[in-house]
């Protein structure tokens, strides 16, 4: 089976979420400018494509979060 570009790249972007959901990460707001600039810089892309990668990462997983909270302060599951 031959997997285009953008399939590709939507599997990686759903095992890296299930990665970062199972075994968690651990992002510093401090250090995230110079964390972005040294992925960019490693990865051979711009400062502002590796930022938007991130929180099409993140954000759901933010989310999540926020949800679960919620369940735990209203009690409801």
């Amino acid at each position: 089976m031959e997997l285009s570009e953008e399939r590709i790249g939507r599997i990686a972007l759903l095992i890296l979420q299930q990665k970062i959901e199972r075994d968690g990460f651990e992002i510093k707001p401090k250090d995230v400018k110079r964390q972005m600039t040294n992925n960019a810089k490693d990865l051979g892309i711009s400062v502002s494509e590796m930022a938007a990668f991130t929180k099409i990462v993140v954000v759901p997983l933010h989310e999540k979060i926020q949800r679960e909270l919620d369940t735990l302060i209203t009690g409801n599951k």
